[in-house]
């Protein structure tokens, strides 16, 4: 029974007009996607090489003396393009598309009786925009919003908008309308089951709509491969296959809703409208609404107040170590007192900058994952955040770049320290120059930041998503069928 009205339904919906203006506005935004990404992602990638190489040419000037090295830091941190971005563009323009690893070369006087040294700021991670104001300024807030002002035209705004629009049309009259022309009581009269009824008008709505979306996804897909612009790998078809699902698993979600209240409605004129309603609210208001909200519930403090801060907490590391300075720093193996202790105090310095800015830099970030977990009673937000950890953008790969360039980091310092021990001139005290080997540095040798686009870190951030998602699905399913069984046929 299921098979029959299932193919009752298809072929309402295949030979029906709104099924050939689905196909065709699908179509059309599919390949404007494919045809807009390769216009952006060429340029991208060209200036990522650039900027590499750019990046390699100024650490290899640093390499005349391991000191220079210890001073001036790795350079910029570039953050790769991502190929997958057609899918879900994330926001990623919006975003730094690097850390940088350097410093100021601000200096800080020790001074006793009429004796002066001069302590030299050492590299630490840096956070753009404004590296000044240690990550952001409130005038510039509006570059880290994820959520722009203007439409990008992905697979998760074709999914998101049109397919959740797309199956509240295709539904919104699957029972009301039945009803209205008295042909769900005659089908019920036939001995054919409710859950069968329910069934097969999920699987042809489910069919009708999929089929235009599989091959938009085709399409698009298809002319970015041929472009020959991308080399696809492994990691990339398994990423590509869960969007795809997210997408189904997404629209069979409103596709449930429009049943659902179709079958609570008694006109379809009244199931549209709801739908309507329900629609604005999920897709349009909740995603903006909530994530501005979130910014007045969470708040954090002004650059000012952060500046203010960082600088009563780096005197007061100062002080402390420059009343244990009685003499200045020479070059002595081993090294002196005065000498150690100085490389300690620009090593504190330099760990306590990073620590603040850090700390900066992560509070800007709960805000925004605040907003996102708060968007999250909205389909449409979580499909879009699922989007975006499987193809590998937005803020969850954001961060995972910035976990990068930290575990970096530290890398690059422990190869500092090493050098450093290798030199048996050196008086092993690693930040100033009476401290620091004095000996050029083989540039072969310095290990390269690279970012890696990697699955486990962007798998683990989609599954919350994707089992949210499930959830809505599930309530929905049960829901709908309580629903159609209680409804008195008329």
């Amino acid at each position: 029974m299921i098979f029959h009205i299932l193919k009752r339904e298809l072929y309402d919906h295949l030979t029906s007009l709104r099924f050939a203006l689905t196909t065709l506005l699908i179509l059309i935004l599919m390949i404007v996607n494919a045809i807009a990404y390769l216009g952006e992602y060429t340029p991208r990638m060209k200036r990522y090489y650039r900027d590499i190489a750019e990046s390699h040419n100024w650490l290899r000037s640093q390499c005349s003396t391991l000191y220079r090295l210890v001073l001036n830091g790795p350079g910029e941190l570039h953050k790769k393009p991502n190929p997958l971005a057609f899918c879900a563009d994330g926001s990623e323009e919006l975003l730094s598309r690097e850390v940088w690893g350097n410093t100021a070369g601000r200096t800080r006087r020790w001074k006793r009786e009429d004796i002066s040294y001069k302590f030299t700021e050492i590299w630490r991670l840096a956070y753009l925009p404004n590296t000044d104001l240690l990550f952001i300024s409130k005038g510039e807030s509006g570059r880290w919003s994820i959520m722009p002002d203007f439409i990008k035209i992905d697979w998760g705004f074709v999914t998101a908008v049109v397919l959740s629009f797309t199956g509240i049309l295709f539904t919104f009259d699957a029972i009301s309308g039945e009803q209205e022309r008295g042909t769900l009581r005659l089908m019920l009269a036939n001995s054919i089951s409710r859950n069968a009824v329910i069934c097969g008008k999920f699987l042809g709505a489910f069919f009708s709509i999929a089929i235009p979306f599989l091959i938009g996804t085709i399409v698009s897909f298809s002319i970015i491969y041929l472009s020959e612009a991308i080399q696809f790998k492994g990691s990339h078809w398994v990423r590509l296959g869960g969007i795809v699902c997210v997408a189904l698993i997404y629209t069979a979600i409103f596709i449930l809703l429009g049943i659902l209240v179709s079958s609570r409605a008694k006109e379809s004129a009244t199931s549209l409208i709801v739908l309507l309603l329900i629609w604005t609210v999920w897709v349009v208001l909740i995603p903006n609404a909530l994530g501005s909200l979130s910014n007045r519930l969470h708040s954090q403090p002004s650059p000012k107040e952060f500046m203010a801060e960082a600088r009563d907490l780096r005197e007061d590391l100062q002080r402390r170590y420059f009343a244990r300075i009685k003499e200045p720093p020479r070059r002595e193996i081993p090294a002196t007192i005065a000498t150690s202790l100085g490389a300690e105090y620009t090593n504190k310095d330099a760990q306590l900058r990073d620590r603040l800015h850090a700390g900066y830099l992560f509070a800007e970030l709960r805000q925004i994952q605040i907003a996102r977990s708060l968007t999250r009673i909205s389909p449409a937000a979580i499909v879009q955040y699922a989007f975006e950890g499987f193809a590998g953008t937005g803020l969850p790969r954001h961060l995972d770049f910035i976990s990068q360039t930290r575990q970096y980091a530290k890398q690059f310092r422990q190869f500092l320290i090493d050098t450093d021990r290798a030199d048996p001139e050196s008086p092993h005290a690693v930040g100033i120059p009476e401290g620091t080997s004095q000996k050029p540095v083989n540039f072969d040798a310095i290990p390269k930041f690279e970012d890696q686009h990697r699955f486990s870190a962007d798998f683990n951030a989609a599954l919350v998503d994707l089992l949210l998602l499930i959830l809505f699905f599930l309530v929905l399913f049960v829901s709908t069928f309580l629903s159609f069984h209680r409804i008195e046929i008329g």
